[in-house]
């Protein structure tokens, strides 16, 4: 059972299905319009919405969807479909102008379940190991159509994607040594964890996820050598201390259009490129301590596998005794008056306890709370903390884990914004910290962020007091500082 350490109630919400509309241009010089998106929900238009025509002279631009629950296949029912724009001189199928394939897995030289624009495609379902479907959209310049209304959902089907395995993020497996894998990934997971950076054109294909930590400094850099050189690998490379539910950009990336060894080292000057690169990026130098995940990307489910090969230089040595902890999401929101921040760890290794930090400023941060560890878990964990003393503006919250040996490992900060827009009460006033009263609203419903935002005082820290309708008093700290 998933293990809730629990601070503060927080509600729940419901996630509706979303809307989904067709690319038209692709991403970094590639034929993918948008990153793999993991949904079991939503509709799925082609360009044009609900209402209007797809546009003229799409060229072969693909976007995949990919179930986010283990065991289940995309589908898509198409309710409405107006594309039958044919001609003899047309080189589609059955002689198309514009015409839709649907491809029964997450890239785009997956096999076609449909390829036609006469008639409906009716209902598609995946059939494969990722649970993926990926839609191909080509048209021409002479007559653009009312295109197509589909509903995605999920269905159970044998064979489908596992929640096991290292396909995600919060499965990566961690690696310190010379390492060959030749098993290869059945498709992208369950989650869309690599979509920033060199990889946002199309996100994961068939991904496999590592982590590693740093145990001396010195300078790091690897070769991807594939069995089969005809084989084409990319890579994303991220941290220090990034966590997988906050990755942020890749430090090293390569999405390049290429089959042979790949990497970081081999005299690149370059920290990321797209599919016009040559395969490598830049060494890059690590610090001991530092936590770094990486995703390698395949383009076909028979590739043979590779060879994780490690050049380590200046001293700089990997840490082969297992993670005390594998962060899979950090993350803060506002909550009314509050702010909520919550992490998760998928397992937990003499964990002895975490420290919250907190900053307004980005970079000198303070303690805030400290909270017990699970110390030894091999199941997911939640945790949670209520920031009852925001500031206006942004606020940064940064994690510090200590193991029972007394090492620290510091995780990348995540950072949201406190606004008090739309918040409506009777009374406001701004205090300075002497104490003065520099600015005031009174009235039945005072909007704060309108009331205050034409003001002009010095730089430096002040209080805000509101009093709403219920004659409750909050005292906010913030910061102002000219743009």
């Amino acid at each position: 059972m998933k293990s809730l350490l629990l601070f503060v109630l927080l509600s729940s919400s419901i996630v509706f299905g979303q809307v989904y509309t067709h690319p038209t241009t692709g991403i970094n010089s590639t034929y993918a319009g948008a990153c793999m998106v993991n949904t079991c929900s939503g509709t799925y238009y082609d360009n044009g919405g609900a209402g209007g025509n797809y546009a003229a002279n799409i060229n072969a631009i693909y976007r995949t969807f990919c179930p986010s629950t283990a065991g289940m296949c995309v589908r898509a029912t198409f309710t409405s479909f107006s594309m039958n724009d044919t001609y003899f001189l047309c080189g589609g199928p059955s002689n198309c102008c514009d015409y839709l394939q649907i491809l029964n897995g997450p890239a785009q030289n997956s096999p076609a379940l449909y390829n036609n624009c006469t008639a409906s495609p009716g209902t598609i379902t995946a059939n494969n190991s990722s649970g993926c479907l990926t839609f191909r959209h080509i048209t021409d310049g002479s007559v653009q159509l009312g295109g197509w209304a589909a509903t995605l959902s999920c269905v159970a089907c044998a064979g489908g994607p596992s929640a096991t395995g290292n396909r995600d993020c919060g499965g990566a497996v961690q690696v310190c040594v010379d390492t060959p894998f030749a098993g290869a990934s059945t498709g992208p997971g369950l989650a869309s964890d690599g979509c920033s950076g060199c990889t946002a054109s199309g996100g994961e294909v068939y991904s496999s996820w590592y982590v590693f930590q740093v145990a001396n400094s010195g300078t790091l850099g690897l070769t991807i050598d594939p069995t089969n050189n005809a084989d084409d690998y990319d890579y994303a490379l991220y941290g220090p201390g990034a966590s997988c539910g906050a990755l942020g950009a890749p430090v090293r990336c390569s999405f390049a259009a290429n089959s042979g060894n790949t990497g970081i080292g081999n005299g690149a000057v370059d920290a990321s490129e797209i599919v016009t690169g040559d395969g490598w990026t830049s060494l890059i130098p690590v610090t001991a301590g530092q936590i770094y995940y990486l995703m390698i990307n395949q383009w076909s489910p028979t590739a043979s596998g590779f060879l994780m090969d490690w050049n380590l230089t200046g001293g700089a040595s990997l840490n082969c005794t297992p993670l005390s902890a594998v962060l899979t999401d950090f993350q803060c929101t506002q909550d009314d008056r509050s702010m909520a921040i919550k992490w998760t760890t998928a397992t937990e290794t003499n964990t002895d306890f975490y420290v919250l930090e907190k900053s307004i400023d980005g970079v000198n941060y303070f303690p805030m709370v400290q909270s017990k560890a699970q110390g030894q878990s091999s199941l997911p964990t939640d945790y949670f903390i209520i920031d009852n003393q925001p500031v206006l503006g942004m606020n940064y919250y940064r994690l510090v884990l200590t193991d029972l040996n007394g090492e620290k490992t510091t995780y990348e900060p995540t950072s949201c914004e406190f606004s008090l827009a739309g918040l409506m009460i009777k009374e406001a006033r701004i205090f300075n910290t002497n104490g003065n009263l520099v600015a005031e609203e009174i009235g039945d419903d005072i909007d704060v962020k309108s009331a205050f935002s034409n003001l002009n005082f010095p730089d430096g820290i002040y209080v805000l007091e509101t009093i709403d309708h219920n004659n409750h008093v909050e005292r906010i700290k913030f910061v102002q500082l000219k743009k």
